[in-house]
């Protein structure tokens, strides 16, 4: 399990996912990807077998649907949480999406739409 975090969140989470959860995870500043269009995040996300993690919900949803196949969105929910918030419903998702796994369902075209109040919903995208 992979993760790309988007530049919309604070690129400290994938250090906190690396260091507590020993996961690979990369923001998109240390890529090389700092305002690239949302398209080629996502592209390069798949290329590289990682999930993204973002709180652009509206562009990325419409990218989602748009492509055959993609390695899979968590989407958080609320876009105006503070670093230490953040890494809290992120580690929640990755939590969320271990126990997915293990139950044999990957997360090739599903999202994770996720609230730091708890709510989680895994749906497929496209359809």
């Amino acid at each position: 399990m992979k993760f790309l975090i988007d530049e919309d969140l604070s690129p400290k989470v994938a250090q906190h996912l690396c260091k507590h959860y020993l996961i690979d995870a990369v923001a998109v500043r240390d890529r090389g990807l700092l305002g690239k269009d949302d398209r080629t995040v996502l592209n390069y996300a798949f290329n590289e077998d990682r999930i993204l993690i973002t709180a652009n919900i509206a562009d990325f949803e419409r990218f989602a649907t748009l492509m055959e196949v993609h390695s899979g969105i968590v989407f958080l929910q609320e876009g105006d949480l503070l670093r230490e918030e953040q890494s809290e419903v992120v580690s929640k998702a990755v939590k969320a999406i271990k126990a997915e796994i293990k139950a044999g369902r990957e997360m090739i075209n599903r999202v994770l739409y996720i609230s730091i109040t708890g709510a989680i919903i895994f749906q497929n995208l496209p359809y």
